[in-house]
């Protein structure tokens, strides 16, 4: 079961993922991904580029 097209930029595959919107490939890359403030897991693509979870990236803008 696929969920339309992945949410990386520039990628041509199905998501398989619905709650991230990623293929096989970016899921791996997000599943292994952890914050560099606090060592949480990473949820989105947005997360992985930033290297850093919303949270830790909320805190350091303030």
């Amino acid at each position: 079961m696929t969920f339309g097209k992945c949410v990386w930029d520039g990628c041509t595959r199905h998501a398989e993922k619905e709650s991230t919107g990623a293929c096989r490939t970016h899921h791996l890359q997000l599943r292994d991904a952890r914050c560099t403030g606090c060592q949480g897991p990473l949820r989105d693509r947005l997360e992985l580029d930033r290297k850093r979870c919303a949270r830790c990236a909320a805190v350091r803008a303030a």
